[in-house]
């Protein structure tokens, strides 16, 4: 799969709604050679829904993760794909990423068009306290129900170590 090919179908369907776009190319093998490449585009939480779909409807991707990183007053959600898998040196890496702004921190769920979104977005609920709208099972998946710290938010760093100290057991202490 041609990354600017992938590009190509975004800037057509998408537009002006494409925030930032990039690839990059990384060199791999040493008998047989050859580039690999890791397309990202950023677009709108207003847009990401469409654009998964997007993806899902041109490129036949697998989900690989949703990752998250806290940057202050929003958090920049990645949602890592891979597409042209099962084509001989023909996989490329597909990252739409999103920001949430704290303040309004919500995005849809894909799990419509990839069921297995489901435990990433899980995940991104715990730990970072991210409200997913259509998840069909928001329960916790990972951390105790009792647990009321999203571990993953640099904002509430104090309150998650005593939270952590106070639910983890740690072997040898009596705390």
């Amino acid at each position: 799969m041609i990354p600017e090919e992938i590009l190509a179908s975004f800037r057509e369907a998408f537009g002006e709604r494409i925030r930032d776009e990039r690839t990059i190319e990384r060199k791999v093998g040493t008998v047989e050679p050859r580039s690999v490449y890791d397309v990202w585009i950023e677009v709108d939480r207003e847009t990401l829904h469409d654009a998964v779909e997007h993806l899902c409807r041109h490129f036949n991707p697998h989900l690989s993760v949703i990752s998250g990183d806290d940057l202050g007053e929003k958090v920049a959600f990645n949602y890592h794909f891979a597409t042209g898998w099962g084509e001989r040196y023909g996989e490329a890496t597909f990252t739409i990423r999103t920001f949430v702004p704290k303040d309004d921190f919500r995005v849809p769920t894909i799990t419509d068009l990839l069921p297995g979104a489901q435990t990433s977005e899980r995940e991104k609920i715990e730990f970072f306290g991210l409200t997913v709208d259509g998840i069909p099972d928001d329960r916790n998946l990972f951390l105790p129900e009792d647990m009321t710290i999203h571990p993953w938010r640099k904002d509430l760093e104090e309150e998650t170590s005593k939270e952590v100290r106070r639910t983890v057991k740690w072997e040898g202490r009596d705390e």
